[in-house]
């Protein structure tokens, strides 16, 4: 498993992961001239690949020169084009962004743990085929972990029954089966930013089974949230946060473009969702005469929206998930004191998400009333 970002550790981190033998060898045989060669495809804290799969610019391969970052989007436009001509949706690629980022930091290696090869970190021992092929044929790597009746013996996505509708780490460990299969959601904020820079759409719809042997599972409809329930979907809960956060006035005008005057914690929140979330339609300060109890002519409080109601489309309910569960995580530095999204409440206090009534002014059966088409987010 590869989920290191620094792009300068280089070898020098090669000791603490019982590697060194193989990295001088690597050196031994390349030179110095070769080590300085591969250097952009540094980054996760092992040495630096012996030799690339193929020559730099040769079949499709992304060019080995400038950033990590450069790279990774060249290696994210391979994965996508892919799943376009497989026709499967965005969902898919996000999945398998998210994954080889993990594995890889998104990079076609030539080592990795045991037998591990490639952007997905492959084992020909485990299946997946002939190390060489996997890593000269990456290609061949993204069919295999997008699955199907043409690919190797262990099962790709497609071949996992519901995987639309499972949260996008549990659907890349239902792939993987790594043993630690907690990491790949903490990827989904970095492969959505690759995904944007690269030009990626991840709403695209699809055929979420394209390709696959045999009958597809009925009732799994593409763009279609299939749990309406309102039990939490892919929300995390965390415990009870504890914190002092004196009261602040209304001192900032409201970065969202309302017009109106926000607190600095809240400006500060918004400053931080920006930065960490990407591009998000929001807005902070309303008046809210139908609601005087609200915490938005407070300035205390924003709505950020989706784009339409959750519970007709899979990509605005994944969006929402992702927005309030980073709103519930930062909630310790952030000063969040409680959470609404998709029916439910979350509160600093309990630690817990409960269904949403509507706090006896709005329909929790409404798109908006229910926040189905937002998340609300209230600062102390």
């Amino acid at each position: 498993m590869f989920d290191e970002r620094d792009l300068g550790r280089g070898i020098f981190a090669v000791a603490n992961r019982g590697v060194f033998v193989k990295a001088a060898a690597a050196l031994a045989v390349v030179g110095v001239a070769s080590l300085l060669m591969l250097a952009p495809f540094g980054g996760t804290g092992k040495p630096q690949a012996a030799c690339l799969p193929l020559a730099p610019g040769q079949a499709d391969n992304p060019m080995p020169n400038g950033p990590l970052r450069a790279t990774q989007i060249g290696w994210a436009k391979m994965i996508d084009e892919v799943a376009v001509q497989r026709g499967l949706p965005g969902r898919a690629t996000l999945i398998a962004l998210m994954t080889a980022l993990v594995e890889s930091n998104l990079q076609n290696l030539t080592y990795g743990d045991a037998d591990s090869v490639g952007l997905f970190q492959q084992r020909p021992g485990a299946g997946w085929g002939d190390a060489l092929k996997i890593t000269s044929d990456p290609v061949y790597s993204i069919k295999a972990f997008f699955g199907g009746k043409d690919e190797p013996e262990p099962p790709g996505l497609v071949d996992i029954d519901g995987w639309p509708s499972m949260a996008l780490g549990d659907a890349a460990q239902r792939v993987q089966v790594s043993a630690f299969p907690e990491r790949y959601a903490t990827r989904e904020g970095e492969a959505r930013q690759i995904a944007a820079q690269a030009g990626i759409d991840l709403t695209r719809t699809g055929n979420p089974y394209a390709g696959r042997a045999g009958t597809a599972p009925t009732g799994d409809i593409e763009g279609v949230d299939q749990d309406n329930d309102c039990d939490g979907g892919d929300l995390i809960s965390g415990k009870p946060v504890n914190g002092v956060w004196p009261p602040e006035e209304q001192s900032v005008t409201d970065p969202t473009g309302t017009g109106g005057m926000v607190t600095p914690r809240t400006a500060a929140w918004v400053a931080q969702a920006r930065q960490n979330l990407g591009t998000l339609s929001m807005s902070c300060w309303d008046a809210h005469l139908w609601n005087p109890t609200s915490d938005h002519p407070r300035g205390k409080a924003c709505d950020v929206m989706v784009g339409t109601d959750a519970r007709k489309s899979s990509p605005a309910r994944a969006r929402g998930d992702q927005i309030a569960n980073w709103a519930v995580k930062t909630a310790g530095q952030t000063g969040v004191r409680y959470v609404i999204w998709y029916g439910k409440i979350w509160s600093a206090r309990r630690g817990t998400w409960i269904p949403y009534n509507g706090g006896g002014v709005y329909s929790p059966t409404d798109a908006t009333g229910g926040h189905y088409d937002h998340v609300h987010v209230s600062l102390y």
